[in-house]
Order: C-alpha cells, then structure tokens, then sequence
C-alpha cells in the first residue's frame, strides 16, 4: 500500500479546513493507504487539536512554513521549505502529495518541491483570476497560469469553481466533492432573538463571517446600507472579527464578535447579505439554505449556480431596502425554502467523501 502526505502551510482556520475535516474519515476508512501523514503549521492550534481529538491513526507532524504575501513569486526562493517538503517526502516514503491551497498561490512553493513521480492533488476552494477579484490581473493571472498545471488532480467544492479551474488552465482531472452542512438545531426567531437580546419585531439583515473588506464585499455592503432611509425599517447586524471592521461600523446597527452559535444568529434574522466578490461554496450560504433563510447575494458564478435570480443584487446601484422588502415577503420566502431544499437534496456527506477519496487516490481516473 502506498503512503500520504497532507501539506498545509496556511495558519488560520476556516471553512476549507472545516470541511477538510469532514472528508477526512472518508479517507481513513477506504484504508487506501498505509500510512497518513498531515504536515501543518505550529501556529494553527484549532487545526492540531481538530486533528488530535479526531484523526488518532493520523501522524501529526507540525512546521515553522506558512503561507506568505507574493509567494508566487518569492516561490523560487524559499529554499529551506522546498527542501523540507523533499524531505517529509523522503521520510514518509509519501507518493501522494494532497495540497490543502486557499488559492492557488498558496502552497506554490511546495509545489516546487514535489518530485513528477510524486502524484501531487490540490484540494482549492476557488480559482479567481486576479481580474475577477478586482486586481490587475496582467503579471499576476500570467505568473499563476503554470501552478494551475502542476498539479495532478484537483478536488473542489463546488461545479462553479470546476469551471474556474478550467478557464485558469487546470489539466489535472478535476473532481467535485460538494461542501455540506449538518442541519442545525431548529431555533424559532423569537427563541433565538430572545437568547441573543434582540428585538422581537426587528427586521434583521445579517451579515455572517470574516470581516475581509476586498473578498466579502464589506465596502459595498456599507454604500448599499448608507443608501438606505432609517424609515425603511432595516437594521443591519454583522457577526464576525477581522480588518474590515472599521468600514462597516458607520452603517451597522451592531456589531458581535465571531460566534460557535452562528445557527442562532441565522434563526434571528429575516435575510443573509453575501455581498462577496468571490467564493468558492461558503458554507454559511449552505447553513442558511437549510433553515430556508432567504439570501441576498451578489452576482458571481457561485452565488448565480446557488440562488433563484432574484436573490442576485447590484451592491453599487440597487435598492437595497426594496430587494430585503420582496424576500421578506412570506410567498417570497415560501418560495426560496422549496428551491434551498432541491438544492441541497443532493449535498450529502457520504457522496461528497466518496469524491474526496476518489481525487485523492485516483482510483476513477485510469
């Protein structure tokens, strides 16, 4: 039997790691290989400990290597982690390599120290262009072309970020194991906005997630709330943590840290905001789906796969207190809890891991 390798250079933990760990007894249990080794960054201790508590035949092996600002092109240069990813290699008798990559930048460096013989599988979220992400992509889409090659196979969570691999210039066979979510407790709105001392007929838009100003939208969620009269009778809640604060903090009603107990802050609220201007398959969408709470997203491919059309909102021109009137409606929402529940009919966990093993192994690509 073979051997594997999990590279991971990144120190956060989010929703790609979240999900990871979902797939991860997936791969335990196909016993396709001997031996399991995850090579993380010391400094994520939600990772290690995730790990510890749920993996206990995993090797758990951590590293001083994370991530850096302009890796793809600094890649060439980090000599000491290419040579400690050839090393693992050796050491581990790997001839696996699975890439835990936010985007494609990340990890490039690795990349570099995989051996061809060495069957190398990205596991990526997304795969915007620079351009997409409203950057210029001119050096940037030119210099990330050639990672998109290296690897052998691809896992994704979603067919929008399938495409995006393809029109990125992925030749690696590309394999979709769905994110999902477990239903959460059901939590009325009264119940929940009494356990989080809110008011009983407030009309709650919600914003739910990292604070990051350029990928999350928050600037435009900020010039769309500003537009809005006070007599429309919306307030705006954000719960998250991060850089972005300062940019919405004039228009928020209020603002709460990141919370364990996000269901309650969905069961709360009348409609989710998603003004982002990239994701891969946000699992806060997913967990929103499943308690029928109406989203309002901006028009990117993933959110156009996922959402009824009038659910896609201009952030820099619409009327954001009409669109929050028209899915508020109690035939509107009737409406979106029977389109969620067809979307998520087929997002199941058995079938997303059975991808993951698949990506993983290449046991469906010969």
């Amino acid at each position: 039997m073979s051997n594997l390798l999990i590279l991971h250079d990144s120190p956060d933990f989010g929703g790609h790691e979240v999900m990871l760990l979902s797939l991860l007894p997936g791969l335990v249990e196909a016993q396709a290989f001997a031996r399991i080794c995850f090579v993380y960054p010391a400094q994520n201790v939600r990772l290690a400990t995730a790990l510890e508590q749920q993996f206990p035949t995993i090797v758990r092996r951590p590293w001083p290597f994370t991530k850096r600002r302009g890796e793809p092109y600094l890649r060439h240069f980090r000599r000491g982690y290419r040579a400690a990813v050839r090393r693992l290699i050796a050491e581990e008798r790997a001839d696996t390599v699975l890439l835990i990559q936010g985007r494609i930048e990340n990890g490039a460096t690795a990349m570099l120290g995989v051996p061809r013989s060495v069957r190398l599988v990205s596991y990526i979220p997304m795969a915007h262009r620079l351009s997409d992400m409203g950057r210029s992509g001119l050096v940037g889409d030119r210099i990330r072309r050639p990672l998109y090659r290296r690897p052998d196979a691809f896992i994704v969570p979603a067919p929008a970020v399938a495409r995006q691999l393809e029109a990125a210039g992925a030749s690696g066979r590309i394999h979709v194991a769905p994110n999902t979510v477990a239903r959460p407790p059901a939590t009325d709105r009264q119940t929940a906005r009494r356990a989080l001392g809110l008011a009983p007929d407030a009309r709650i838009a919600l914003f739910l997630g990292r604070l990051d100003p350029a990928q999350k939208g928050l600037d435009r969620l900020a010039t769309a709330t500003a537009r809005m009269a006070p007599d429309r009778g919306w307030q705006l809640l954000v719960v998250g943590d991060g850089p972005g604060k300062p940019v919405i903090e004039g228009v928020a009603a209020t603002i709460v840290p990141w919370t364990d107990r996000a269901d309650l802050y969905l069961a709360a609220a009348n409609v989710l905001l998603m003004p982002s201007r990239w994701e891969g398959l946000p699992l806060v969408a997913l967990e929103a789906m499943t308690s029928g709470l109406p989203i309002l997203a901006s028009r990117i491919d993933t959110f156009a796969d996922m959402l009824p059309p009038d659910h896609l909102f201009d952030w820099e021109n619409g009327d954001l207190a009409a669109a929050l009137d028209r899915l508020d409606a109690p035939d509107a929402r009737a409406r979106f809890a029977a389109h969620a529940a067809g979307y998520l009919a087929p997002l199941d966990i058995a079938s997303a891991r059975r991808a993951f093993v698949a990506g993983v192994t290449g046991a469906d690509e010969s």
